[in-house]
This record gives C-alpha cells, sequence and structure tokens, in this order.
C-alpha cells in the first residue's frame, strides 16, 4: 500500500533529491519531474530561438550592406561635383560585389551529478549554454577608368535616356534643366541656340521660359512625348508575284506585301517606330507621309538632339516652337551643377505671359551647398578639400521647393547609373578589401 503524503512537497532543486523524495512515496516525485521538464523546455526553447538567430542576423545584413551602398553611390556623385567646383579631374568608382560569410554558433549542456543524498545536494544541476555570429565581408571595388568609360562620361547623353526619366514621372523642366545644353531653332535671324548657362544673359532666361512653357502643358497634359510611328513603304517591280516563302520571310521582318491587279508592281509597308518627339498634339492625327516627314527631319540631327514641335492652332501654340534640344554629358551635368555653386550662380526666372500653367521654378537646378562645418539637416554630405559639400533635407535658398532637391538629386543618380552601370562588360582591375 502506498503511503498518502498530505502536505505539499516543494521541487527539488537537485537530482540527488529524487531519492529523497521517492521515499515519501510516488507523488512526491511530480514536483521532481516538473522541474526536470521545465529545464528540458528552457533549453529546447533556446535551441529553436538559436536556430532563428541566423535568418535575423542575414536579413539585416543585407539590409544594412544595401543601404550601405546605396550611400557609398550618391556620396561619390557629391565628391565629384566638389572635385568639379575646383576644376579638378572627376573620378568614379564602383561597389561590383558584396560577399559576407556569416559563421553562427550554439552550444547547450546540463552539468550536475547524482550521488548520496548529502554530497550530491552540494553539487548543483546548472544549463549551460552560449551563442555566438561571426562575419566576415569581403567588397569589391571597381574604379571606373579606361578608354571605353571614358567616351560614356563624355559622350552626349542620347533621347532615349530622357524619355525613360520623363516616362517615370519625373518633372520634365527638371529633367531638361539637367539634362539640356541649349534649344537649337531657326527664326527671322537664322539659325539661333539659347545656351542652359546663366553667363548668356537674355539667351538662359528665354531658355528657362521655352521649358517653362513645356512643363506647363505636360501639367494640363497637352504634351506629347514619345518616338513618331508611321509606316514605311517600299515598290518592287517583279515579273511574277511573290510566292509563298517569299511572302512567309516578308511577314516574319513585319513587312506585308500589296500587288496590283497584273502582279508585276508590288508595295512592301512596315511599321516604323521612329525619332522621339516634343509636341503640342498627338503626331497620331497626321497623315503617315507628314509622320514620315517628321520622323526624316528628326533623323537629320545626332541622337543627342530631340525634335520640338510646338505649333499654332494647337494648345501652347501662341507661343510656338520648332527646333531641338541639345543635351549634355554626365560630365558637362556634374560640371553645370558644380558651377552653380558658386562660379555661374542661375537666376529666378518667370515664365513668359503666354504660359497659362504655374508648375515648379526654383531658381537653382540642384542646391548643392558648401560650408565649413557639416550641416545638421543633411541628405548626403562629403567633406573634401577641408569643406564640406551637402545636399540638405530642406533647401534654405529662396524659391527652393521642398522635394525639388531630393528630386534632382535622384534623376542626377538615375543618369550617373545608366551611364556608367555596366560593369561585366569592360574589365578593369578590381580591389577586393577583407574586413
Amino acid at each position: 500500500m502506498l503511503k498518502q503524503v498530505s502536505s505539499f512537497v516543494p521541487a527539488p532543486s537537485h537530482p540527488a533529491t529524487y531519492i529523497q523524495a521517492y521515499a515519501s512515496g510516488p507523488q512526491s516525485l511530480v514536483p521532481c519531474w516538473t522541474t526536470c521538464l521545465n529545464s528540458l523546455l528552457r533549453s529546447l526553447m533556446f535551441i529553436i530561438l538559436s536556430g532563428c538567430l541566423s535568418p535575423i542576423a542575414m536579413h539585416r545584413a543585407v539590409i544594412e550592406y544595401d543601404r550601405t551602398v546605396s550611400y557609398v553611390e550618391a556620396d561619390l556623385l557629391l565628391l565629384n561635383i566638389a572635385r568639379a567646383r575646383y576644376h579638378r579631374p572627376v573620378h568614379f568608382t564602383a561597389v561590383s560585389s558584396v560577399a559576407a560569410t556569416f559563421d553562427f554558433r550554439t552550444s547547450a549542456g546540463i552539468s550536475g551529478g547524482l550521488g548520496r543524498a548529502p554530497e550530491a545536494a552540494e553539487r548543483a544541476v546548472n544549463l549551460e549554454y552560449s551563442a555566438s555570429v561571426a562575419e566576415n565581408p569581403t567588397i569589391t571595388i571597381v574604379p571606373i577608368t579606361g578608354e571605353e568609360f571614358t567616351k560614356r562620361v563624355l559622350r552626349p547623353l542620347d533621347e532615349d535616356k530622357f524619355e525613360f526619366l520623363v516616362r517615370q514621372g519625373y518633372d520634365i523642366n527638371m529633367v531638361l534643366r539637367l539634362m539640356a545644353r541649349g534649344i537649337a531653332f531657326d527664326d527671322e535671324r537664322g539659325p539661333l541656340v539659347l545656351f542652359n548657362a546663366p553667363s548668356q544673359g537674355e539667351g538662359y532666361r528665354e531658355f528657362r521660359r521655352r521649358l517653362l512653357h513645356l512643363a506647363g502643358l505636360d501639367a494640363e497634359r497637352q504634351l506629347f512625348v514619345g518616338p513618331i510611328l508611321f509606316e514605311e513603304s517600299h515598290t518592287v517591280r517583279t515579273n511574277r508575284p511573290p510566292n509563298p516563302d517569299e511572302v512567309v520571310a516578308a511577314l516574319e521582318k513585319g513587312f506585308r506585301w500589296e500587288g496590283d491587279d497584273e502582279g508585276k508592281v508590288h508595295t512592301v509597308r512596315r511599321k516604323a517606330v521612329g525619332r522621339l518627339v516634343i509636341a503640342n498634339y498627338d503626331p497620331a492625327r497626321l497623315s503617315n507621309e507628314e509622320r514620315r516627314h517628321l520622323h526624316e527631319e528628326a533623323q537629320r540631327a545626332p541622337l543627342d538632339s530631340i525634335l520640338v514641335d510646338i505649333r499654332p492652332g494647337n494648345p501652347g501654340g501662341d507661343y510656338p516652337l520648332h527646333g531641338s534640344i541639345l543635351l549634355r554629358s554626365m560630365n558637362a551635368i556634374i560640371g553645370f551643377v558644380a558651377r552653380s555653386i558658386e562660379e555661374e550662380q542661375e537666376l529666378m526666372v518667370s515664365p513668359d505671359v503666354r504660359t497659362k500653367t504655374v508648375v515648379r521654378n526654383p531658381a537653382r537646378t540642384l542646391e548643392i551647398e558648401e560650408s565649413d562645418s557639416k550641416p545638421g539637416d543633411y541628405e548626403f554630405s562629403v567633406p573634401f578639400d577641408g569643406r564640406y559639400y551637402s545636399v540638405r533635407k530642406y533647401p534654405v535658398s529662396q524659391g527652393m521647393v521642398p522635394s525639388w532637391n531630393q528630386e534632382a538629386f535622384a534623376v542626377l543618380s538615375n543618369l550617373f547609373q545608366m551611364t556608367v552601370t555596366d560593369l561585366t562588360k569592360y574589365p578593369t582591375p578590381a580591389i577586393a578589401i577583407t574586413k
């Protein structure tokens, strides 16, 4: 018969007390096994939490590496603006890869012993556990040098990059103030170029007014920016109609055949995507012949020119413009921003009276602040020659729109990425930095 225990037996803290508890009856073993089970559960919980440590650490590491690389690229771009400020050579470096090895280690155990009660009571049962994380990153940077990269930096940007940025929703006035070197057109005085340079005086002011007019039309949804679509045709004289194989081959290349009644004269037609145009009308409303002539006019200019056709009789046509916007190189854009710090500061220009819609129009395209100490509310800041060059979160110049500066710097960064983004096509010596 089992002995009944009427009083509560506290949970033992040592395995040796299980022997003493057994002498009082099996019921007294319940608290002992409860303590043991709690210890095991704590151990299992620790092992599970240690397993979660690996993905959490990697998640944080990936986010931090991405944040660091993005800030490095922005700071390098700002550093080159500071170099150009003093007419120093610009130099670009890119982070081509980041390889990090993570070593996660965990250990757990129980120490103690069993024996006679008086001896065992002196030895405690200890739960031992530990965890460690080791990180060994290797960062590879590539100096962007060589003839090919230099040409890409010095070569004027093409119309595709302009169209891409405008399609992303960036302000067309902002994009063109960075990218455009000037506007070329003909008037009663002959060929004329309005340069995007404050030193040009009235020519610069007229250039700014023209951009504000385009931006106003864009805000009214009255500006078309896109390629000219037309149909090109070629006449072919043959003594026989085309056979099925020739028809299929033509269709595979986008052509279609149209023959006359006698089957001797055939017209081959194909839809074509032409050059880019900025217009105050939809070119699709023009005849195919007019669209083809418009494309041929644009085709006579290099790819770093964008055809502009603001015609009378359409929205904004009372301030007409028929000419080309000339685009800069990435190096020229950096120089333009650098000179605007002090050497050739931009001016506040009001829109023309014929521009109906008022759009954002700060005096400076991109405000880079030069100071003896680092400002407190900067977005990006780099030291150069004992001074700091910063992009503030909130610009301080009169007439500066709060979000304009960040957007303009983002446009500049995107242009830089599109100019020098391909680091694998042209191998250059890499530098590996191991932490």
